[in-house]
């Protein structure tokens, strides 16, 4: 990731005027720039804070767990805690921008959900949401502007690093084409995950990122939608829809329909065509 932080100095202590525009309940205490960090940190804080990792990599080491750091990356320190950490061949330093609130925000931030006990470090799925935040935050700082905008920046900065994977629909695309086209008896997650050029687990984390479910889920969706249509439209019996729609047991079909719809299939059908003037 390019670094828009040139030609300042850093650390830089952080201000709040009575600012009540942009006034915030995480007010920064500092924030800092090292553009070609070399050295290893092996000390505890008594401050809470978030590195990101621009550019480059290493290992972050606490409580016995270790965590491999490839950037875009985020780490994070919070009070009381021995931590190591630092950059690692084959890389011979990382650009590291941090962000420190005092301890007696600690509380606040987890709340928020910006500070998580199962979750001290993270990968940063989205680089490009938050470079425009990196370039606003270095154009407030480079013209000494004294707004409490910084702070607000920085839990946007934060927030931006832990969204999941923004993923088009193009990479699932031909899996979703696949499931559409045979959606009385799916391909298996394998052929799916295979047609996209993709092992089993990346596909189905790239699928339930990009549709908000998993594939047999919405494969299940498109199968009780039919059925809905047919139950409407058709006089065919339950069994026989069941059928068509790729159940082959009925009492299983009318489980499912009920847990999607709240009703039972033949209760649907009655109250249905009767709204659409097709009562027997």
């Amino acid at each position: 990731m390019d670094i828009t932080f040139k030609n300042m100095s850093f650390p830089v202590s952080h201000w709040h005027e009575d600012d009540w525009v942009y006034r915030s309940l995480l007010p920064l205490s500092a924030l800092g720039f090292m553009p070609r960090k070399t050295g290893w940190v092996r000390t505890s804080f008594d401050t809470v804070n978030f590195s990101l990792i621009l550019n480059g990599g290493g290992v972050f080491h606490r409580k016995g767990r270790t965590w491999k750091v490839e950037a875009p990356f985020v780490i994070t320190q919070w009070p009381g805690e021995y931590l190591e950490y630092g950059p690692t061949e084959p890389h011979a330093y990382w650009t590291e921008f941090y962000l420190v609130y005092s301890s007696g925000l600690m509380t606040t931030l987890e709340k928020c959900g910006f500070v998580d006990k199962d979750r001290p470090a993270w990968p940063i799925s989205n680089p490009t949401t938050i470079k425009p935040l990196l370039e606003k935050m270095g154009k407030c700082l480079a013209v000494h502007e004294r707004s409490s905008r910084i702070d607000r920046i920085a839990e946007q900065l934060i927030l931006e690093t832990l969204a999941p994977p923004q993923v088009s629909p193009s990479v699932i695309s031909k899996a979703l084409a696949a499931i559409e086209a045979n959606w009385q008896s799916p391909p298996p997650l394998e052929s799916l995950a295979r047609a996209c050029n993709l092992s089993v687990s990346t596909f189905q984390r790239r699928w339930n990122e990009s549709m908000g479910t998993t594939p047999a889920r919405y494969t299940l969706g498109l199968r009780l939608q039919e059925a809905c249509r047919l139950l409407i439209e058709t006089s065919n019996s339950v069994s026989e829809i069941a059928n068509a729609c790729g159940f082959e047991d009925a009492f299983y079909f009318s489980r499912c329909f009920r847990r999607q719809f709240g009703v039972q299939p033949r209760n649907y059908r009655k109250e249905h065509r009767v709204r659409r003037g097709l009562a027997d």
